[in-house]
């Protein structure tokens, strides 16, 4: 091990070796440490304080003398305005004590290296103090700290070390990341093509433990919740209220605890980052960006219902959920999306309430590291550039006409941003090294789910866009399931893509995956047409559209057989979107929403109704090269696979290396039927 402890940087290559040897010698690792202290506090109610003193123990911590934990560490790229990265990455953590308080003179640091114990760098880190702008109704006082730093002069490539040191000695266990390679613009036909990689994506996680708030905030919490040590009753805000008849997460199900395992078992894809796009925590389980009031709050298998234009809120969701996955983001960074759960009006108004320079985000400014390099006022969206694949976050909240509490509070700057940095991705000198372009972001455009389906704002919006500048993926949650469309252009399928097909985006368009299976109770596809769940006007439905929606993915056989009791088509004659028109404020709501337009879709290809991710294969090419994209999708515990995921759906789409510019700019009347 001698050769690797010196000054250098470890490559990919040698750490791999190195960790090799490292785990034959020893039987537990810290990060399996950090899952094990997670999955065990699934089941159990554990106060704050203990759950991140319960982690940092299991990741090798060592206290200091003023009672501060760090907890819930993880990373983020730090890309420059033009999506390139920096040899640089963000890091965050919370500081949390038993008094809710730190001492005046604490200072802290990230310490660097090239190997467990040998840090040679240290980076000065910002401590902040997360403070509500009002009290909660029954409900805490919401006061955290959190800790940032931004470690640079990093080297590509490379594996580094690193752990976060307090002054009054309290020190984190270690924790690694690797850096991106260097980006070869054209991949020419005298160099070699980078390698391949791996990034995962799902949404909608929550939290599989309920909160406990910590004593000294308190403040107006109900008698129940101060009864039982400050612990919130399951499911009011956890993943805790998944149905009986749940084949998977239910009371018979294969596994009780899905946001946390799909949270482990992404780290069996060795992703190089991983993508989430949006409703991360759950902390507002009401989601529609009101103000923070728990008053109708019961500890029932319901949970009661927030009173009329408020939203059930508690801040230390955000703990458990850091926790939960800090044994992946520690060492993966994890690139965030904002959805309609992640408006945050106890920091800031939303553009209902009134507007704020944050508009309800500015809790994510210090929680997160979310980049800053979109345009202004618009903290969620962003864009980064890993090897020949570019990614951008959307901010779906600016766009929706379902939750309208958001609605056009950029002004259009985030579109005019957004279309420019398609436009450079897409021709010129950009274009050379990127083949591929991902965006990622909440609500779904195309989705036949019963509780949100389809966003007209979005669709009418991003379609155009995406058609035009040949994006590739798209990826969404929202609706609490999988579905994978066919290929779409300017709002129309292109051709059918069955599990197993190739793809050719830049001739047949854009592929759309709903990914909100990350843990989040599921929800359920159309029922049956009927006079609530109706098609369009003057559309009959029969033969299998007379059925409820039902799933189709490889390997489901449906009860009775195919198209008996479900429809397990591609059509469905009854799904909707949703539409500006008719724009109201419904009673028991206290928002504007739109409303619902019955349509008639044929681009379902894939849909499996429980909890799921998605692992993306890029593998690049020299220049005129065939460079591919495999996009598969892997079931948590699948019923009756007996194992802990299998894959249900694959498909590759195929591109022709540092040919990514387009030549000629596509028009709506261009897109085939």
């Amino acid at each position: 091990m001698s050769k690797f402890l010196n000054k250098r940087p470890l490559t990919v290559d040698e750490y791999a070796e190195f960790n090799t040897q490292a785990l034959a010698r020893q039987s537990v690792s810290r990060r399996s440490m950090l899952k094990a202290a997670v999955a065990g506090a699934g089941g159990v109610a554990v106060a704050q304080f203990a759950l991140a003193d319960a982690a940092f123990a299991a990741g090798g911590g060592t206290a200091g003398n003023a009672g501060v934990v760090v907890s819930g560490r993880h990373i983020s790229f730090v890309p420059a305005s033009d999506g390139t990265l920096r040899n640089a990455m963000a890091v965050t953590a919370q500081l949390v004590s038993k008094t809710g308080s730190l001492p005046r003179n604490l200072k802290a640091w990230v310490e660097v290296g090239t190997a467990p114990g040998h840090y040679g760098a240290r980076h000065d880190a910002d401590i902040q103090h997360l403070l509500g702008q009002y009290a909660i109704a029954e409900g805490p006082i919401g006061s955290q700290f959190y800790l940032k730093a931004t470690i640079t002069g990093l080297r590509e490539d490379s594996v580094y070390h690193y752990r976060v040191r307090l002054s009054d000695g309290t020190v984190s266990g270690d924790a690694h990341f690797t850096t991106a390679p260097a980006r070869v613009l054209g991949h020419g036909h005298d160099t070699k093509a980078p390698k391949p990689f791996t990034f995962t994506a799902f949404a909608d996680v929550g939290t599989n433990t309920s909160p406990t708030d910590p004593k000294y905030a308190w403040g107006q919490d109900p008698a129940f919740v101060t009864a039982a040590g400050g612990t919130w009753s399951k499911g009011i805000f956890d993943d805790g209220y998944y149905k009986t008849d749940d084949p998977v997460a239910g009371p018979n199900g294969t596994d009780p605890h899905p946001a946390i395992s799909q949270t482990n078992l992404m780290a069996t894809q060795n992703p190089v980052f991983t993508l989430l796009a949006g409703d991360i925590c759950y902390a507002d389980p009401d989601g529609s960006g009101l103000p923070a009031d728990n008053s109708g709050v019961s500890p029932t298998a319901t949970g009661g219902a927030a009173v009329f234009g408020k939203n059930f809120f508690n801040p230390y969701v955000w703990d458990v959920f850091l926790n939960q996955i800090e044994s992946q983001a520690a060492f993966t960074p994890w690139m965030f999306a904002t959805g309609n759960h992640d408006m945050e009006p106890l920091y800031g108004n939303t553009e209902f309430l009134g507007g704020s320079p944050t508009h309800g985000y500015a809790s994510h400014a210090k929680r997160l590291d979310l980049p800053e390099n979109g345009p202004h006022g618009c903290p969620s969206v962003y864009r980064f550039v890993y090897g020949n694949v570019a990614v951008i976050s959307v901010d779906a909240n600016d766009l929706s006409y379902e939750i309208q509490t958001n609605l056009n509070y950029s002004g259009g700057a985030q579109l005019r941003w957004l279309e420019q940095s398609l436009k450079e991705w897409r021709s010129g000198a950009a274009a050379e090294g990127i083949d591929f372009v991902v965006v990622f972001f909440h609500h779904c455009m195309y989705s036949t789910t019963d509780n949100h389906a389809s966003d007209g704002g979005l669709r009418d919006k991003l379609d155009p866009l995406f058609s035009k500048y040949q994006v590739d993926l798209v990826v969404n949650g929202h609706n609490h399931l999988l579905e994978r469309t066919d290929p779409i252009r300017y709002g129309r399928r292109t051709r059918p893509a069955p599990d197993g097909s190739t793809i050719h985006p830049a001739d047949d368009g854009v592929t759309y995956i709903c990914v909100g299976s990350g843990g989040r109770p599921r929800y359920p596809f159309r029922p049956a047409p009927s006079a609530a769940a109706p098609a369009p006007a003057g559309v009959t439905p029969t033969g299998p559209q007379l059925l409820p929606e039902g799933q189709r993915f490889r390997g489901y056989q449906p009860a009775g057989g195919a198209n008996t009791k479900e429809n397990n088509t591609e059509n469905v004659v009854n799904s909707y979107v949703w539409s500006k028109d008719g724009t109201t404020i419904k009673p028991g709501d206290g928002y504007p929403t739109g409303t619902k337009v019955p349509e008639v879709v044929d681009w379902s290809q894939v849909r499996y109704d429980d909890y799921a991710f998605i692992a993306v294969d890029v593998v690049p090419g020299r220049a005129g090269q065939k460079t591919t994209f495999t996009i598969r999708t892997l079931a948590d515990a699948l019923p009756g696979s007996g194992k802990p995921y299998a894959e249900i759906d694959r498909i590759t789409l195929e591109r022709t290396a540092g040919r990514g510019a387009i030549r000629t700019i596509d028009h709506p009347h261009n897109g085939r039927s």
